[in-house]
């Protein structure tokens, strides 16, 4: 009787303790609280994908120019992309992206820090709006996994 009284009363604390440790969504996901966070994962994304971003600002470049892409840069960029896919399923930076951003609610925080991830790298503005339009990357950024790219 004294153990079953224990229980009872020790079943519910364990509830409430479990509610006190899940992060209020509110108090995490201010500018100060995500921004570290969030330069910490670019900064390990940035070390691990910087051969594959060389490739994209070349044909970038090309776009900016007024050149058409051709299947060769085609090519190039679908392998960037491919590339990209495996960081983006096995990387420990955009795995803490995600938490950031199922956490904060913001399914746009990988997008942006994206966006702005390729300006710093120098890739031409017309080639990131071309890479944001693709539907394969798009579908990359919201799942964090590969594409079946046709190649």
């Amino acid at each position: 009787m004294k153990t079953a009284f224990i229980t009872a009363v020790s079943a519910p604390l364990l509830f409430l303790s479990a509610c006190a440790s899940t992060p209020d969504p509110a108090e995490v996901c201010s500018a100060e609280w995500i921004t570290p966070r969030a330069e910490r994962a670019m900064d390990d994304f940035k070390k691990d994908t910087r051969s594959t971003f060389k490739s994209l600002k070349k044909v970038g470049e090309k776009v900016a120019n007024g050149d058409q892409i051709g299947p060769l840069q085609m090519f190039s960029v679908m392998n960037s992309i491919n590339k990209l896919g495996k960081t983006f399923e096995n990387g420990r930076a955009m795995k803490d992206m995600r938490t950031l951003a199922n956490t904060c609610d913001d399914p746009d925080l990988i997008k942006t820090a994206m966006t702005d991830f390729m300006r710093e790298q120098g890739i031409e503005e017309k080639f990131i709006n071309f890479l944001n339009g693709l539907q394969e990357y798009q579908k990359l950024l919201e799942t964090g996994r590969r594409p079946d790219l046709k190649i």
